[in-house]
C-alpha cells in the first residue's frame, strides 16, 4: 500500500528544514476534497490533518474541543485509566500456558490507548474498538487506493459516533486514528529503553512519586532521542512536490511537530503512554528477548513485537 508519508522522497532538500513547519508558504500536501461519504477518502477530506487555511482552523478547533484542552485533570484521568487497563492485561504475563509472556505491542500498546481515548471522547468501548481504529489507521495515509477493510471499519466507527458523516464525527475518528501508531510507538520505544536498563534503577511496586518520576524521565528521553513519528510532509503553498521534513533533531525539539499542525493531543499521548509504563513498573515486568525489529515505514518507528514477562 503506497501512503502519503511513505512515498519515496528525499529526506532533505537544500534550505528546507523544520522551520517550514511554521512558514505559511508551506502547507500539508492537499488531498481530494470533493469526495462522497462512505470511505477513507471522505475521512481524509474532513480532518484537520490534511487541511489548510480556514478549513484547517475550523477542523482543528473541533478536535481541540473534544480533547478538552489537555489540562492536568484530563491527563490524570487518562493516565490512571491506561494504567488500570494495562495492569489487567499484564497480570497474566508470566502465567501463560505457552510462552509465559505478553506481547506488549499487540496486547497493550495497540489496544489500551485506543480504548481509553475512545472512552475519553465519549464513545462506547467494545472488544472491537482497537481493531476498527487499527484498520482505519493503516489506510489513513493511503493515496489513491481503495482499501475495503478500512472503509468497512470506518463505517462502523461512524455508526458508533452517531451515524452522521460530518466534520465532528471525522474529528473524533481522526483523533483516534492519529494516536494509534504514534502512541503505540512511544510506548514501545520508551518501554524498551526503560526495561533494558539495570533493574536497580527502576522502581517497582505501587504507583508512587518515584514511579511517576521515572516514567516522566523515560518519556522525555524517548521523545528527544527516539520519537515514534520521524517526519512529516510539506509542499510549497503555490504548488510543487512535497518534501519530507525530519522531526528527529539533535535537541529533540519536534517530536510533536510545530506550527499550525503541531499535535493537539501532546498531553494526552504522554498521559496514555505514562499509564502503560507505570503498569510495567508496578508489575515488575522484564523483557523476554532483547532484540527489536521495527515495522517497515519511512515515517514511523514502531516496534513490531516486544515480549515481556512480569513478576
Amino acid at each position: 500500500m503506497r501512503t502519503l508519508d511513505d512515498t519515496p522522497l528525499g529526506d532533505t532538500q537544500a534550505g528546507v528544514g523544520p522551520d517550514v513547519l511554521t512558514d505559511p508558504d508551506w502547507v500539508v500536501p492537499p488531498v481530494p476534497q470533493d469526495v462522497p461519504e462512505g470511505g477513507m477518502a471522505w475521512l481524509r477530506a474532513r480532518v484537520a490533518r490534511f487541511s489548510s487555511g480556514e478549513a484547517h482552523a475550523r477542523r482543528r478547533a473541533l478536535a481541540a474541543g473534544l480533547l478538552g484542552g489537555g489540562g492536568e485533570d484530563a491527563a490524570d484521568a487518562l493516565r490512571d485509566a491506561a494504567r488500570v487497563r494495562a495492569e489487567g492485561v499484564l497480570g497474566g504475563a508470566g502465567k501463560g500456558v505457552d510462552t509465559g509472556s505478553v506481547d506488549l505491542m499487540a496486547r497493550v500498546a495497540r489496544v489500551v490507548p485506543a480504548e481509553v481515548l475512545a472512552g475519553f471522547l465519549g464513545l462506547p468501548v467494545t472488544a472491537e474498538t482497537a481493531g476498527l481504529v487499527g484498520h482505519v489507521a493503516r489506510a489513513y495515509h493511503a493515496h489513491g487506493e481503495t482499501v475495503p477493510a478500512a472503509d468497512r471499519a470506518l463505517a462502523r466507527l461512524v455508526a458508533v459516533c452517531g451515524g452522521t458523516w460530518d466534520e465532528a464525527t471525522a474529528a473524533r475518528i481522526g483523533l483516534l486514528v492519529q494516536a494509534y501508531d504514534a502512541t503505540a510507538g512511544l510506548i514501545g520505544n520508551a518501554a524498551f529503553r526503560m526495561l533494558t536498563e539495570d533493574s536497580r534503577e527502576r522502581p517497582a511496586g505501587p504507583v508512587a512519586a518515584a514511579v511517576t518520576a521515572a516514567v516522566t524521565d523515560w518519556l522525555d528521553r524517548t521523545l528527544s532521542a527516539d520519537p515514534p513519528v520521524r517526519g512529516t510532509l510539506r509542499a510549497p503553498a503555490d504548488g510543487g512536490e512535497p518534501v519530507r521534513i525530519s522531526l528527529v533533531t539533535d535537541d529533540g525539539t519536534f517530536p510533536f511537530g510545530a506550527g499550525p499542525h503541531a499535535c493537539p493531543g501532546r498531553a494526552h499521548a504522554r498521559a496514555l503512554a505514562a499509564g502503560v509504563l507505570e503498569a510495567l513498573l508496578v508489575r515488575g515486568c522484564r523483557i523476554v528477548r532483547p532484540d527489536l525489529a521495527y515495522e517497515p515505514s519511512a515515517n514511523l518507528r514502531v516496534p513490531v513485537k516486544l515480549e515481556v514477562t512480569c513478576a
